[in-house]
């Protein structure tokens, strides 16, 4: 897929309207928190117009609500989210998937809203996870039978029938997901914190320069009031559950 190309429109201070453009799908006018115009390019797949729509767009529009918006998944863990943060790739959804199928209610995957008037809070995001084949295989299910999120991807949408939170959970632990040989989580400091919430911003670079001021102090704020935790564990779906296992045991020292 190509690489979008952001424009802000009229005098940066004061816009209210940001224009992504991806040459081979089309444009996305976001104004003032809302999809205003959304103009395909000639012969564009639909499935990848939906996804941008889903992805970066929507990262966007709640860049522009005032939200802090991380690439990240959570669940609902000891009374209250646990989020994963991490690049494409990183497993944010398959330890997402793999702790709703321990009965833990998803809030949302690989974008997450924070809602930060008064206690950090997560908001509840699409009802389904992005999989991969193998993850879906190690969960008991069929790949074949889900559809496609983009049609050059094997990776699959599984909607969320069950399980999924559909009210603000407050924020309790912040993961980052680290490859290391064996099992560990460590705790950062609140400088570390911020330097791994800027990092995992999802579409920060698009913010006009008042709300990257606003954007900054709200990192500063997450990472001094909400633990965060480097997560450290092999890249494979063997390791999962002894994972999962430990993630609990540490959301249950949440206070």
């Amino acid at each position: 897929m190509d690489r979008p190309c952001f424009e802000c429109a009229g005098d940066e201070r004061r816009s209210d309207e940001i224009r992504l453009t991806w040459p081979s799908v089309g444009t996305f006018i976001a104004r003032r928190g809302r999809v205003a115009v959304v103009r395909p390019a000639l012969g564009a797949d639909p499935h990848v117009v939906r996804l941008l729509l889903a992805g970066p767009v929507s990262a966007v529009l709640l860049h522009q609500r005032g939200y802090l918006v991380l690439h990240a998944s959570a669940v609902v863990c000891a009374g209250g989210a646990a989020a994963f943060l991490g690049a494409s790739g990183w497993g944010k959804s398959t330890l997402a998937a793999l702790l709703h199928a321990r009965g833990h209610a998803l809030v949302t995957d690989d974008v997450a809203a924070i809602d930060m008037a008064g206690e950090p809070r997560v908001l509840p995001g699409t009802p389904q996870l992005k999989l991969w084949p193998d993850v879906l295989a190690s969960l008991g299910e069929d790949a074949e039978v889900l559809p496609r999120v983009h049609p050059q991807l094997d990776k699959r949408a599984r909607a969320i029938e069950h399980g999924h939170h559909s009210e603000p959970v407050p924020l309790r632990r912040l993961y980052v997901l680290t490859d290391a040989p064996s099992r560990q989580i460590q705790p950062l400091s609140p400088r570390q914190a911020l330097l791994e919430l800027l990092r995992h911003s999802y579409g920060a670079r698009t913010l006009q320069a008042v709300r990257r001021v606003e954007h900054f102090r709200q990192c500063a704020r997450l990472a001094s009031e909400v633990p965060v935790r480097r997560l450290a564990a092999p890249r494979n779906l063997d390791a999962l559950p002894a994972l999962a296992g430990l993630i609990e045991e540490d959301c249950a020292d949440a206070p």
